[in-house]
């Protein structure tokens, strides 16, 4: 009798990080409903969910019901985990007007590891939802709160579910693109400058007024203890004092790797200079767009050279500050003793 498909051997941390991992990548979708504290309603986002598996045949997904994505199978089966305490956990906050699958090629590498990744979409701020007209400030809240509820949803699966009671989210990695670099930041705990948030209540930049709720929200922070390290892409902040202005960041104290695209203005410089104690990476990739880390398309850089690099260095970063990984390959990506490409400007302080 043909006993199926054989779960690889070795331990997580010997595959080699700068390669697809050996399992195939699986993927699912649903709707899920959470209260999100002192802010009304209930509220209901999608959830994307991309997770090893050991089939090798199925029907590729659609994200939106229009991208397809010929590297996943919908609906797969659960492969075991390839620790057995579980498996480690790879959260994503996607940009504004965007959606979870818009960094999908992220999520299916760290998945080909035996990882977990999970991306809710930000209801109010995704791609069908698109308008020029202001939004209201909790949508910023919101966006924090869909991270922490997908982490809460991973520890409250139902019994049944192959990945329930299996799910490593005390130590989760968080990334996010463009708005949700911003999200990165808030959900590891950096503190919001509550003179600059009150200047853009009062400047109308908002479609209501903020509410002493909401305000009240900004000033306790939205920072999730479960995040153990950030990896905000193609965000910045201009001159102005900005969410966090010039020493909310440090709070955050946990490590970060920031990601940005030279042809993309979106001042990550200034983030550079205003973090001051973290142990920090800026990579700036010579020729990058915005959609470097996300859609591709970009004009000077080769879309799958871009995801090769961006997917290595996330997967080393993660590797270390999730999974402990002091291998020597995995230390000389970090500290920029190794340089995977010509193209991206490493610092690091």
């Amino acid at each position: 009798m043909d006993p199926g498909p054989k779960m690889p051997e070795g331990a997580p941390l010997d595959a080699p990080v700068d390669e697809l991992g050996p399992f195939r990548v699986g993927y699912r979708t649903f709707l899920h409903t959470y209260q999100p504290e002192g802010l009304g309603g209930p509220r209901e986002i999608r959830i994307n969910l991309w997770y090893p598996t050991l089939d090798t045949e199925g029907t590729p997904p659609k994200y939106l019901s229009v991208f397809k994505d010929d590297d996943v199978l919908e609906d797969a089966t659960v492969a075991p985990p390839w620790d057995p305490a579980g498996y480690p956990v790879h959260v994503h906050s996607h940009g504004a007007w965007g959606f979870g699958g818009t960094s999908a090629d992220l999520m299916h590498y760290f998945a080909s590891h035996g990882w977990v990744a999970i991306a809710p979409d930000h209801a109010g701020h995704t791609l069908p939802e698109h308008t020029e007209d202001p939004l209201p400030i909790s949508v910023r809240i919101l966006r924090s709160m869909d991270v922490s509820a997908s982490l809460d949803l991973l520890e409250d699966l139902p019994e049944g579910d192959p990945l329930a009671g299996k799910c490593l989210t005390e130590k989760s990695l968080l990334s996010g693109h463009s708005a949700g670099a911003q999200t990165t930041w808030s959900s590891a705990g950096a503190a919001f400058d509550m003179a600059s948030v009150q200047a853009m209540c009062d400047g109308g930049t908002f479609a209501a007024p903020c509410t002493p709720e909401e305000l009240a929200i900004f000033a306790a922070g939205l920072g999730d203890d479960r995040v153990a390290a950030g990896l905000p892409m193609a965000g910045g902040v201009g001159d102005e004092p900005g969410w966090f202005g010039n020493d909310g960041y440090d709070a955050a104290q946990n490590p970060f790797m920031l990601m940005s695209g030279t042809l993309d203005p979106v001042g990550a410089e200034n983030v550079w200079e205003r973090v001051k104690s973290l142990d920090y990476t800026w990579l700036d990739f010579e020729g990058g767009c915005h959609q470097l880390f996300a859609l591709g398309g970009c004009s000077k850089f080769e879309t799958f050279e871009g995801y090769a690099l961006v997917n290595t260095y996330a997967f080393a970063f993660a590797r270390r500050h999730v999974l402990g990984d002091t291998s020597a390959r995995v230390t000389a990506i970090l500290d920029g003793s190794e340089s995977l490409s010509p193209k991206v400007h490493f610092q690091h302080k």
